[in-house]
């Protein structure tokens, strides 16, 4: 192989090998270019998600200490005769406490409508609210998310009845400052008859986390044998201070 080709051959090699650690670069720093994580921050609480993993909840905006999801496409509709529809979505959010303080309580409203037309006609709602201590993730509490109101049937299909649902998770017990929030949600029609239509859509879901302030943390007082001990230890030292003296 003369020097021309040579060169031409450990150009070529030289440039694939830049491209591609150029690319690992890339990849290392800036990771997935699909996914960004977010992080809002409340009045005494940061949220923090991944706003390409929302699915059917759509994108949140934070008032106080809360997240507002407006979902426009979380529905199950069934019509006619043997008509099932079966939704679910989950997300994942990140909690953190500001300012030293440490997570109390999670809880979840949901919201939205529904026709029910049809002796066998069938709608539903429900979930779970999942919230896990990111210091000590064996740290679980979890809670069924339930309609505050049954479901009604209807005789005509308009107008649309609304329904409402809600969870509460209390963490208090952690004493911790992060967690990880994750809600599961389920949407259920079911209709038998050709006359007959299940549909339910979710409209609003409102996740709020309250967090004790640093000053509102209550002290584990010391055992009494601590106190002991300690003026028992200064007794030894002022006795050894006065035999060195002497």
């Amino acid at each position: 192989m003369d020097i021309s080709c040579f060169n031409l051959v450990v150009g070529v090699f030289m440039n694939i090998q830049t491209k591609s650690i150029f690319l690992f670069i890339l990849l290392t720093f800036f990771g997935d270019p699909q996914a960004s994580i977010v992080t809002v921050n409340g009045t005494n609480v940061a949220f923090s998600y991944d706003d390409a993993l929302l699915e059917l909840f759509g994108a949140p905006t934070v008032a106080g200490d809360q997240l507002f999801f407006t979902p426009t496409a979380f529905t199950a509709k069934a019509i006619g005769t043997l008509g099932f529809d079966f939704k679910n979505s989950t997300i994942n959010i990140k909690a953190t406490a500001l300012n030293g303080g440490t997570i109390d309580t999670v809880s979840l409203t949901e919201r939205g409508d529904y026709i029910s037309k049809g002796d066998s006609s069938y709608v539903e709602a429900g979930g779970q609210l999942r919230v896990t201590d990111l210091n000590a993730p064996l740290n679980e509490v979890t809670d069924a998310i339930i309609l505050t109101a049954p479901v009604v049937k209807q005789s005509e299909f308009f107008p649309t009845r609304n329904w409402q649902a809600s969870a509460e998770a209390n963490v208090s017990s952690f004493g911790t400052s992060s967690v990880n929030i994750t809600v599961e949600n389920i949407l259920i029609a079911l209709s038998n008859a050709f006359t007959e239509i299940g549909f339910i859509e979710k409209k609003g879901v409102i996740l709020s986390v309250s967090a004790l302030p640093f000053d509102n943390i209550t002290p584990v007082p010391l055992p009494a044998s601590i106190w002991l001990f300690g003026t028992a230890l200064f007794g030894v030292l002022g006795y050894s201070k006065r035999i060195n003296f002497i």
